[in-house]
């Protein structure tokens, strides 16, 4: 601290023009990292590299296809003549030809196998160069009677088909759009956009989720910057403050996403929300510095007097509020899911930028431009300071009542809090009126569920799948699992050894085709001349899938069925055969532990980090829970209010208890450390306690009216995480300022012997 003395006191600063060139130098060095951000959403990057699900789907996308695809659905009464066929076919060929795409699944490119003179052959199902050999009847016929078409490319009514497009091993959100741009193009290229009604699957949910990044970061980042402004020149009065409050805003954003690229972080749609966090965060510490600087013009005292006194009042609690909205931010590196943590290093990278930039650069640009006089009292903070008077009085002329009142309402919405429950839904992250939204729920109304889970079944040894024992307890495992409510459907090798050996044998086999002896099995496998058996079992048969469509997208609907997955093959394992669960669906439910886990260690984390903080700040144990208690409440508030509407613990929300507790926690070091210092220069305890809440409660009203404003913002967003984080983060600031303002006078009045029966307002 003796270092800082100089810096606490306000006699020490930087020449105004170096000031005003590393605020510059600062924003300028960060261009050309902001112009290089790297947007990113797909699903493997919520999941650390290290974690087993991602471990076995390295390990499965060296053998198989990928889990992914992109779903177009077309419905009509004509889909099965010449023409439409004909076009369809061209759309699947153009997308073939595209560099990120694996595979095209339709009607004209997938396999069928027939009954023939000597055996059995694998043909197309609808083959392209062949389209008036039949009538669209016959066509449509012989779809409808394939084994593996309806549900999955067809719908079984035939009013609706599927053109399926599956991407290679994609690490980008960019090269999904763009398969998705390619998709649309080649469709409405061959005018088939009358028939085409939805596009839906994990690609397309993505890709819209990506959409909505550039939307929102195009939108709200700048209304967050200009209402930042508009509400600090309210506050203010003055228009050179709200400029370099302007460039203060530009810089710290501008340094803190370029942080994020230097670091090799991803843009998903939770770093996303840190520009609009930093910019708040910038507002809301320029205004506590302002409002000191407001002060001081009030006593009168000359320009330089008055910014040095302002320093020496908010320096120090300045230098803490950093530390505890650091630690607030930095416990989010608990929950181990990459994007999080991503945010809450960050987001601390960029408070500790805000300290810069407010407490070091912009005084000595003050002092040198900012020459005309600051208005006494016409400004916002004059009107807010009464209001934060009059709870002050109120609140330490009924402090037991209040703190009753507030225990009360705690005990009686504790139901509420334990309703809030962990969730992620993948398509109710959109509203149900969303084009992703309604174009998932056509599809499967169509066809099956759109949501991606495999079974994968690993043998002791090459050749191990062909064992008649071992296949006959896989299609056991399989048919189980085909009655879970679940699940629309499976696919698996069991289902192409099946439908070869009817063909072979010709004849009806019911539910007895699965070949029993393994030189069966062989003769099949050697007379199988077609490629789709084996995107479901290696070619050495030691590593098989069963790939089923579910027709549920919550994490916790998904992790039932796996649950349910797992106990069956607990209590009816197949011997020599290990089974594991992947696929889209796992790695999205693999989530909620994580959410969970990480929320415990995070608030802990920051309650304890900002306590001893607080503690060391104060030099007290008992100050520091003082202040604390009254951020706890808030916090409190935000479930209640996630158990009465709904709103979930996700990936989003679960970032808003370390961002609140670290911004709350600001105003209240504010104001504690103004009560102390008061006391120690003789004031008496209610005076200090109501001469401080007047005076930082006027910044701290008009703070945090900036603050819920500047994240309500979010609310308007299409992407429900972000919405809902925007919307708690408000709901908890707003209710951070009342219980503030409320129990912090009735805490420090708790301490007095006899309680104030007729305190005014000074």
């Amino acid at each position: 601290m003796t270092m800082l003395k100089p810096w606490l006191n306000g006699s020490r600063m930087l020449p105004p023009w170096l000031a005003l060139a590393l605020l510059l130098g600062i924003q300028l060095a960060s261009l050309p990292f902001v112009l290089k951000i790297h947007f990113n959403n797909a699903g493997d990057i919520y999941s650390p590299s290290d974690a087993p699900i991602i471990q076995l789907r390295e390990s499965l996308f060296r053998e198989f296809p990928g889990d992914e695809a992109l779903i177009a659905l077309f419905e009509g009464d004509t889909l099965y003549t010449p023409a439409f066929l004909a076009a369809l076919h061209r759309v699947s060929e153009r997308m073939q030809a595209h560099p990120s795409v694996d595979r095209v699944l339709t009607l004209t490119t997938v396999e069928h196998i027939d009954a023939t003179d000597d055996g059995f052959g694998v043909s197309l199902l609808i083959d392209p160069d062949e389209l008036d050999s039949r009538t669209p009847a016959q066509w449509q016929a012989r779809v409808l009677g394939d084994t593996f078409a309806p549900g999955l490319i067809a719908s079984p009514d035939g009013r609706a088909v599927a053109l399926v497009v599956r991407p290679i091993i994609l690490k980008e959100s960019l090269a999904r759009r763009d398969i998705h741009i390619a998709l649309d193009a080649a469709i409405a290229a061959e005018k088939l956009d009358t028939y085409h009604t939805a596009t839906a699957g994990s690609v397309a949910q993505t890709v819209e989720e990506l959409r909505s990044i550039w939307r929102d970061s195009a939108i709200f980042i700048p209304l967050t910057v200009v209402i930042g402004l508009a509400l600090m020149w309210w506050v203010v009065g003055r228009v050179r403050p709200m400029v370099v409050g302007g460039l203060a805003m530009g810089t710290v954003v501008s340094a803190s996403v370029a942080g994020l690229v230097i670091s090799g972080q991803p843009y998903t749609p939770i770093t996303a929300m840190i520009p609009t966090l930093m910019a708040a965060y910038t507002t809301a510490t320029l205004l506590h510095l302002y409002a000191a600087i407001q002060r001081g013009r009030i006593a009168l005292l000359p320009r330089p007097k008055r910014i040095a006194r302002a320093l020496k009042e908010t320096f120090k609690p300045g230098l803490f509020n950093v530390l505890t909205t650091g630690a607030g931010l930095l416990s989010l590196l608990w929950v181990d899911i990459p994007p999080v943590q991503a945010f809450g290093l960050s987001g601390a990278i960029g408070t500790l930028m805000v300290f810069l930039v407010v407490f070091i650069l912009v005084p000595p640009i003050l002092l040198k431009w900012d020459t005309p006089r600051w208005p006494r009292r016409g400004s916002g903070l004059a009107h807010a300071r009464h209001v934060a008077a009059a709870v002050a009085v109120f609140s330490l002329r009924n402090a037991r009542a209040v703190l009753a009142g507030t225990a009360l309402v705690v005990l009686a919405t504790i139901p509420l809090v334990m309703q809030v429950k962990v969730e992620s839904n993948l398509i109710e992250f959109f509203a149900p009126d969303h084009s992703i939204s309604r174009s998932t729920d056509r599809v499967e109304d169509a066809l099956s569920g759109v949501t991606g889970l495999e079974i994968i079944l690993t043998g002791d040894g090459r050749d191990s799948l062909k064992d008649p024992a071992r296949l006959a307890q896989i299609k056991a495992l399989q048919t189980w699992v085909e009655q879970l409510p679940e699940v629309d459907r499976s696919f698996s090798l069991i289902d192409v050894l099946e439908e070869m050996n009817r063909a072979l044998s010709g004849e009806d086999l019911g539910e007895n085709a699965l070949p029993d002896n393994r030189r069966l099995v062989e003769q099949l496998l050697l007379i199988y001349d077609g490629e789709d058996l084996y995107e479901l079992v290696n070619r050495e048969f030691q590593r098989g899938r069963i790939t089923l469509s579910l027709n549920v997208h919550g994490a916790n609907e998904i992790s039932r069925v796996i649950d349910k997955v797992r106990a069956r093959v607990a209590a009816q394992p197949i011997a020599g055969v290990e089974i594991d669960l992947a696929g889209y669906g796992r790695l999205f439910s693999d989530q909620e532990d994580r959410i969970v886990d990480g929320q415990l260690k995070s608030f802990s984390s920051a309650f304890l980090l900002i306590l001893l903080l607080m503690a060391f700040l104060f030099r007290s144990f008992r100050g520091a829970l003082i202040c604390l208690v009254p951020n706890l409440a808030p916090l409190f508030f935000i479930f209640v209010m996630m158990g009465v509407t709904g709103i979930a613990l996700d990936v989003a929300t679960v970032l808003i208890a370390g961002v609140i507790l670290g911004i709350t926690v600001d105003d209240t070091i504010h104001l504690y450390h103004g009560y102390l210092h008061r006391i120690q220069h003789g004031v008496s305890p209610v005076f200090a306690i109501i001469r401080s809440v007047e005076s930082s409660g006027r910044a701290i009203i008009a703070i945090s009216i900036i603050l819920i404003v500047q994240f309500s913002l979010l609310g308007l967003s299409d992407f429900r995480p972000t919405a809902h984080f925007g919307m708690l983060c408000a709901v908890g600031l707003f209710a951070g300022q009342l219980f503030e303002m409320l129990l912090m006078p009735a805490l420090l009045g708790l301490r007095l012997r006899k309680p104030p029966q007729a305190v005014t307002a000074p």
